[in-house]
């Protein structure tokens, strides 16, 4: 079986610190090694498909773009199977993915998630995308070390704690530096944290999360933050740790690929009882967390969903009360569930997982032209913002201007910049959330008295 994808080797990648961008590199790479593989520059104007055959696959491994495959297919009448991914759960992004790709579907498409409780979100939402065919998989777990559970220190002796990750209020950094900084009272001093991670914001800088907990009495000699770990060095970070903190709840967040890294160098993981994790960890290692009922949420914002139980967690840091590292389904993160995807043959794999987080989401409806001419009109936008048609997109926000009465500078520096990269999905992906798909809003409903956390896969 012959493959296309998009080739995402090109340096210019380089720098993006991406999980997206890591997994469809790796995935192109394991692909080459099953399949014969024709790489292809969907920014250069390839589009046309012209060398894919009947009954042949695509593999749209480049971000939230699959779209332009099912709008091309449908315009050239092409005859070939188109495999897709999602891999940010509310983001403007996939979401539009989802929306524009819907009129094109066929029988045998796929979308791959990697999470049950990411794929049960999005069928919620997308009839089309369950009638075409949705699955779960990820491969990673094939090029991560195995390590053996790390034995936990008992109570009372000095733990190492870890956060490995952005640094960033939607990921409830602030709430780590806080339960720390009760951990290392509470305990008299023995607790040691290693945060390494890019900050968002200058509060979460070296010296500044130094000084904030130097506020709290913790001493600069037990905190140690790192910056960006490369992937090369996750053995060391990991070595390093006795348990990872993991309080996300970003409205993002649709694995935590360090709870799978940690898990499978035997590093035990604390994470909200929320979305993704709840399918990772056993319930001993599922913090209770609240979520934001009152907000009106917006898709072009990354946010927190909700927050942990700070008290929970401490407790359990002090009394050691979690399990050890143990990776729960491994079948969705190996090759073979990849391949077998990809192949046509996806696996049914009956995950319990978070039924809440999904349940609760209330998104508004779009209004305005139908998905097939927005798609059209978002393939004429891609096509010239990769291909340097900048009066195009010079015109477009004109016209947006005179509409809304507001000429938006980063907008327009983003139609002027002279590098345009596929991989940075702080480019092209405003324009459309600007020119074509304004991101839509949601809202988390309060659960229903009783309701179960967990559920199989729909």
């Amino acid at each position: 079986m012959r493959l296309h994808t998009h080739d995402y080797r090109a340096p210019d990648t380089r720098g993006i610190v991406d999980g997206a961008v890591l997994m469809h590199r790796e995935a192109s790479a394991l692909l080459a090694r099953h399949h014969p593989l024709a790489a292809h520059d969907l920014t250069a104007a390839a589009g046309r498909l012209t060398g894919v055959r009947a009954g042949e696959t695509v593999y749209a491994g480049s971000g939230p773009y699959a779209f332009l495959y099912h709008l091309w297919r449908e315009r050239t009448g092409g005859d070939f199977r188109i495999v897709r991914e999602v891999h940010t759960a509310l983001w403007s992004g996939y979401w539009a993915q989802e929306e524009l790709c819907a009129p094109f579907l066929r029988p045998g498409d796929l979308a791959l998630f990697p999470t049950a409780y990411t794929r049960r979100l999005f069928l919620r939402h997308f009839p089309a995308t369950a009638a075409a065919g949705a699955a779960v998989a990820y491969p990673m777990l094939d090029r991560l070390p195995r390590h053996r559970a790390r034995p936990v220190p008992p109570a009372g002796r000095p733990l190492r704690v870890g956060h490995l990750g952005a640094l960033s209020l939607a990921k409830n950094v602030d709430q780590v530096l806080s339960v720390f900084a009760r951990l290392y009272r509470e305990s008299g001093g023995r607790a040691e944290l290693l945060c390494a991670g890019k900050p968002n914001d200058p509060r979460w800088e070296a010296d500044a999360v130094r000084a904030a907990l130097l506020s709290r009495g913790v001493p600069s000699g037990s905190v140690r933050v790192a910056g960006i770990w490369s992937q090369e060095r996750l053995g060391e970070f990991f070595d390093a740790v006795d348990v990872l903190l993991f309080p996300s709840t970003a409205s993002r967040e649709t694995l935590g690929r360090v709870v799978v890294e940690a898990l499978a160098h035997g590093v035990p993981v604390l994470a909200a009882d929320v979305g993704p994790a709840v399918e990772l960890l056993p319930a001993r290692n599922l913090v209770p967390t609240v979520l934001d009922t009152t907000a009106v949420l917006d898709m072009g914002r990354v946010g927190p969903l909700g927050r942990v139980d700070e008290d929970v967690l401490v407790e359990k840091l002090l009394t050691r009360d979690f399990a050890p590292a143990e990776v729960r389904h491994e079948a969705p993160y190996t090759d073979k569930a990849f391949l077998e995807a990809v192949a046509g043959s996806p696996a049914s794999v009956d995950v319990p997982h978070d039924a809440v987080l999904p349940d609760a989401v209330r998104v508004a409806p779009r209004a305005g032209a139908d998905p097939a001419e927005r798609a059209a009109e978002a393939g004429r936008l891609f096509r010239a913002f990769f291909g340097r048609r900048d009066g195009v997109l010079t015109t477009a926000l004109d016209t947006l201007a005179d509409r809304t009465g507001h000429d938006d500078p980063g907008l327009r520096s983003l139609a002027a910049a002279p590098e345009r990269n596929l991989a940075d999905y702080r480019a092209f992906p405003r324009l459309l959330d600007a020119l074509v798909l304004p991101p839509l809003t949601y809202t988390l409903a309060p659960a229903p008295a009783g309701a179960a956390t967990t559920g199989e896969q729909p």
